[in-house]
């Protein structure tokens, strides 16, 4: 073979090997991370309640989208794990996602929750009333908790603000003109069911219409003050129609004054 033919070769060669150096080059460009986005970019759950978040980098063709981290800056409020926010308990929250020098976050809100039969709804507003016997004196608590559309609405006799009510047997703090219930409503008042509690009697189950219900209640209800929580307010009641009645509230309560009795 001649020089001409050998060199001929060679630049061959040196050609394909720019080429492929040029290509491999052009394949490894690092393109960064520009933006990240959630979806939902806000999120209001209850206790025990898992949502999906879908966390999305930009641009698509990004080369660094190893090194996202996505985390909570409350875990003891809410975790995220397996692309899910998980409320862990009442409070608020943000959801972090990093990547290189990225940073996005959405809020989370955690609420206590109450659950009705198999549904359960977050507590969005704890607020009610303190009527009085005389000034100063307390006759009774009248509280609601609600999500807005579904409540609980308890009236309690200041004599057993801190005790468990027995929903199924007579109330011996009651005086004649004593009132206590446990009732169960939403904003439209349908299907509202209230357990009526008195001194002397077994507690009645009323309907909307005030018309005595075929049903019987067992378990319990309370409120109380706790130093360092606020109020405490716990619901466990059984319905024989088959109903549960459930809520546990830990928290600032806003009671206005509601006048004299």
């Amino acid at each position: 073979m001649n020089t001409k033919a050998m060199k001929r070769i060679c630049y061959l060669f040196l050609a394909a090997a720019i080429t492929i150096a040029s290509s491999c080059s052009k394949s490894h460009k690092e393109i960064p991370v520009t933006g990240i986005e959630f979806k939902p970019d806000k999120m209001e759950i209850f206790i025990g309640q898992s949502l999906p978040v879908t966390v999305t980098t930009v641009p698509e063709n990004a080369t660094n989208t190893g090194e996202l981290q996505v985390n909570t800056s409350k875990p003891d409020v809410a975790t995220f794990e397996n692309g899910k926010v998980t409320g862990v308990k009442a409070g608020t929250a943000n959801l972090v996602a990093t990547c290189g020098t990225v940073r996005k976050t959405a809020s989370v809100k955690v609420y206590w929750t109450m659950t009705k039969g198999s549904l359960s709804y977050p507590i969005k507003k704890a607020s009610g009333y303190k009527v009085y016997d005389s000034p100063g004196v307390i006759r009774y608590y009248e509280v609601d908790f609600t999500d807005g559309t579904e409540h609980f609405i308890m009236m309690l006799n200041h004599n057993d603000l801190g005790k468990k009510i027995d929903v199924s047997k007579p109330l011996a703090s009651l005086d004649e003109f004593d009132t206590c219930f446990l009732c169960s409503v939403r904003n439209n008042n349908d299907n509202d069911i209230t357990i009526y509690l008195s001194r002397d009697n077994d507690p009645v189950i009323r309907d909307e219409m005030w018309e005595t219900l075929p049903i019987t209640a067992t378990g319990y209800f309370s409120l109380e003050q706790v130093t360092g929580k606020g109020y405490v307010a716990n619901i466990d009641v059984s319905l024989s129609n088959g109903q549960k009645w459930k809520l546990y509230y830990e928290g600032p309560l806003s009671l206005e004054n509601g006048g004299d009795y």
